[in-house]
């Protein structure tokens, strides 16, 4: 923990440690074992909102503490064999928000693993990249974790490192890429975005939860009007089974693109199925550099929806591997 915390930060320590006893934190646990606990992580669950100012715990973010561990047991063998893997590991968060995530992962680089890091939100909301800038301050992780205001599709990786005094490792610039690019509820196509940036900077490991994907389905209704017939016609003109069908036929889509670009992928849900309707999680880890079979399966199925093609399609074509 930084030694330039704030007063406000001691203070909220020792309210912590004085009101967080044995008995508890005992209640707390249930007999689960959580990594993230109010004893050792309690500026991290006061930046999430999950700590009033008292450092007690409401019921209502009892539920949403469980589903922190949870988000951290998802990630942590991912992350993990990044640790392995590089002296220094560089994520980039791609439409960060309110950094949920972020704040997650600077925490366990710090107080887990102790492992040479930087961490990096990128969102187009100028105030919320203000207000995550003095949160970390709080937090006492600005040392591994900073923000920048810009877009996703405007995300210029290389700049960001400049602007970190991150020099080159060699010519080559693989040496310099994210070595994990990962995006939380990214609206819609944003999420592609996400995607197609991790693939272009060739991220050893990219994990989104896709929300509102309304793409095809805003396509299929145009089909609707056009009288289009095609197997999935009967979808075409039921509002509901339209956006649900959609949401799931454009997340296989988009397993299947970065299956072709040679990632290794695994779905998931992103937290306990009751705590939200967006709840798929996609990991992708990089094996290589394409997946013929992969590529083929994806064409097929854009085929059988009628020429449908997701916007990840042309953001990152497979002609380009």
């Amino acid at each position: 923990m930084s030694s330039l915390l704030s007063q406000q930060s001691t203070n909220f320590l020792n309210k912590a440690r004085d009101y967080w006893t044995s008995e508890r934190v005992q209640k707390l646990k249930a007999g689960h074992k959580y990594h993230v606990l109010p004893t050792n992580a309690p500026l991290l669950l006061r930046a999430l909102g999950l700590l009033n100012k008292d450092a007690s715990m409401s019921a209502d973010s009892t539920r949403k503490f469980i589903q922190v561990n949870h988000l951290l047991n998802q990630f942590r063998p991912y992350l993990e064999e990044l640790n392995s893997r590089h002296t220094q590991v560089r994520i980039l968060d791609a439409g960060c928000g309110s950094s949920f995530l972020t704040f997650l992962m600077a925490w366990a680089y710090q107080e887990i693993w102790q492992h040479p890091s930087v961490l990096i939100g990128v969102d187009s909301n100028e105030t919320l990249i203000s207000k995550n800038k003095q949160t970390a301050a709080e937090m006492g992780v600005t040392d591994r974790l900073t923000f920048f205001a810009s877009s996703i599709a405007e995300t210029n990786w290389p700049k960001i490192m400049d602007a970190l005094s991150i020099a080159p490792e060699s010519e080559d610039s693989k040496k310099i890429r994210p070595h994990a690019v990962v995006a939380l509820h990214a609206c819609d196509t944003a999420t592609d975005d996400a995607i197609a940036l991790g693939i272009k900077l060739k991220a050893d490991f990219i994990a989104v939860a896709p929300c509102c994907q309304a793409e095809l389905a805003k396509k299929w209704k145009e089909f609707a009007d056009l009288g289009v017939v095609n197997p999935l016609k009967p979808a075409y003109h039921n509002p509901h089974l339209r956006r649900e069908i959609a949401a799931h036929l454009t997340d296989l889509a988009r397993v299947l693109i970065l299956r072709g670009h040679g990632y290794e992928v695994t779905t998931t849900e992103f937290t306990m199925s009751h705590a939200t309707p967006k709840n798929t999680l996609i990991l992708a880890t990089r094996r290589g550099n394409y997946h013929k079979a992969s590529q083929q399966e994806y064409h097929d199925l854009a085929a059988w929806m009628g020429g449908s093609e997701i916007s990840l399609a042309s953001k990152v074509p497979f002609s380009e591997v």
